[in-house]
């Protein structure tokens, strides 16, 4: 594939991802994820736009706005920027008169495993791959993630044929986690998360290194990533990932 195919199906692949672990209604100007048990989840409860596909983009920013108040999520649904440049720019004003305040994020960092990991540390952590939910394992992820509940839905409904989960513990405590989905064309590296007190202790190196020769030795397909932070684009950069093209983001949320 050239660079062109590749980013053609990385679009397609981070615009259907949640598919996985939520709700979905799609219409023919895009998709309306949601999940009431999960409000503050915001890849659980978004809209994605087909801009190709839009003739009245004022009916149809009305018409998801209704969708989530009906939901009860009013004010926990966000319209994520498509992957077209200035899309948000371009029409701030319909935006703004339909009652939506944007926030732009800049260009997220597609990143694709190409090149060899150069991180060579013994293992302190054990890491579990983790095949089955239950309360405990709930819990664990609870304990790395900040008592963020919201993770929990989405771990819970991501388990599955294609996805993995790696729990690295310290004498049974959960330290630190990752996950990815393996698609037929391409390994999405997803969830990272190090519990805060274990944080800058180069746990998530060694959770990094090991899922990317874990997915080497059993010939996944190709694996990208976008980081969040610069911490994140280092580490990852160690492990293989280099920088292959930015995307926008964005979100436009109804203002209160």
């Amino acid at each position: 594939m050239n660079i062109d195919e590749i980013r053609a199906i990385i679009i397609k692949e981070e615009t259907e991802f949640p598919k996985r672990f939520t709700s979905f209604k799609e219409r023919d100007y895009g998709i309306l994820f949601f999940n009431t048990d999960a409000p503050e989840s915001n890849d659980s409860n978004h809209a994605v736009l087909f801009p190709e596909k839009i003739a009245d983009l004022p009916r149809v920013l009305y018409e998801i706005a209704d969708f989530y108040t009906a939901k009860g999520l009013r004010a926990h649904f966000s319209i994520y920027h498509p992957f077209v440049e200035n899309y948000f720019i371009d029409n701030a004003e319909i935006f703004k008169e339909c009652g939506y305040a944007i926030t732009l994020y800049g260009d997220i960092r597609i990143m694709l495993l190409t090149e060899a990991n150069e991180i060579d540390v013994p293992y302190r952590l054990e890491i579990r791959h983790i095949t089955a939910w239950s309360d405990a394992i709930g819990q664990d992820i609870l304990a790395v993630n900040g008592g963020k509940e919201h993770f929990l839905e989405v771990n819970k409904n991501s388990m599955g044929e294609g996805n993995y989960l790696f729990i690295g513990y310290l004498r049974d405590e959960p330290v630190s986690l990752l996950s990815f989905c393996v698609t037929d064309k391409f390994t999405r590296f997803e969830e990272m998360a190090t519990a805060e007190k274990h944080r800058g202790s180069g746990y998530a190196r060694e959770m990094n290194r090991f899922a990317v020769n874990y997915v080497r030795e059993h010939g996944f397909p190709l694996a990208y990533q976008w980081p969040a932070h610069d911490t994140s684009e280092r580490i990852t950069t160690q492990v293989g990932f280099r920088f292959a093209f930015p995307l926008p983001a964005g979100s436009a949320k109804l203002a209160k």
